[in-house]
């Protein structure tokens, strides 16, 4: 099954963020005193300068990350740990922090998907160094994005947690996650922050459906098939964009679009495309040449 991960945006959607908080943090951890609103929220989460990742799974917000980026009102670690001494005075920081996988999801897809996000997110900010404190059992997992350990163990008695105190420069990324944010960077003309993370074998999208978004390939590899003979017409791999016709149309779906391989792909609602597309003619103009030779294709696997 598919799993979305974009920026929490709709007010029911934040809600359900911190609903998952109270629910992992409250209840599966132990970690904070449960809350007669069933909900976990602090003074941050009102800045316009945080902002939500959450990972969607059959329309459930199944895992989230906060985003704040650094402000003259500060940022959550600041009530943590002096981070700021160990940073450059130009530093441009970034505080990633509230990370939580209800049980049933745990593991490394939903992690490295956030944490992919996260990554882009960074380095589309000008972002120079990511700060956190983060939950010991998941330190190694950060390590593996680039995170370093700059102090032993902490306590803090406030939130009454341990934690280890990790920061992050961004030229330091490792090489995937460095790949993915400059590649959704380099292709993503729109600036979208929803992606989708789809397995090997899985539809991406069905033909007679009706188009609310176009997509772009961020990572791996697509087959273009006909509906009814399921007669091969592409095959699409990073920067190449697809769903664009019914966009275009106001059609249904003319074509199925299978997953060759485990695949990453941004999703460019229709309204914002549309937009770009008036405003940006060069990017038009390459849309028709790869929607014609398309066509071609598919007209001559119909023959």
């Amino acid at each position: 099954m598919a799993i979305r991960i974009s920026l929490a945006e709709a007010p029911e959607e934040v809600d359900a963020v911190l609903k998952l908080r109270h629910k992992v943090f409250s209840e599966e951890e132990k970690l904070f005193s449960a809350t007669s609103d069933l909900r976990v929220l602090d003074r941050f989460d009102t800045f316009s300068t945080s902002k939500n990742l959450i990972a969607i799974s059959d329309g459930t917000v199944i895992g989230s990350m906060r985003l704040t980026l650094d402000s003259d009102a500060g940022i959550p670690a600041d009530e943590y740990y002096n981070f700021r001494r160990l940073l450059p005075e130009d530093a441009r920081i970034l505080n990633c922090g509230m990370y939580c996988v209800t049980k049933p999801f745990r593991g490394a897809k939903i992690a490295i998907g956030l944490n992919l996000m996260a990554s882009y997110f960074g380095i589309s900010h000008d972002v120079t160094h990511v700060v956190a404190p983060i939950n010991p059992p998941i330190a190694k997992l950060v390590g593996r994005i680039g995170f370093k350990q700059v102090d032993e163990i902490q306590y803090d008695p406030a939130h009454g947690v341990a934690f280890l105190p990790m920061v992050l420069d961004t030229r330091e990324l490792t090489d995937y996650f460095l790949t993915f944010a400059e590649n959704n960077r380099l292709y993503n003309f729109i600036g979208s922050y929803e992606c989708l993370f789809f397995t090997e074998g899985e539809y991406i999208v069905r033909a007679g459906e009706t188009g609310d978004a176009a997509f772009v390939i961020i990572e791996g590899d697509a087959d273009v098939v006909t509906p009814d003979n399921n007669q091969h017409i592409a095959r699409i791999g990073p920067g190449e964009v697809f769903g664009e016709l019914a966009l275009l149309t106001d059609d249904v779906r003319s074509a199925d679009i299978l997953a060759l391989s485990d695949i990453r792909v941004m999703r460019l609602p229709k309204a914002v495309f549309l937009a770009h597309l008036r405003s940006h003619p060069e990017h038009a103009m390459t849309m028709l040449k790869s929607i014609g030779k398309r066509m071609k294709n598919m007209l001559k696997a119909e023959a």
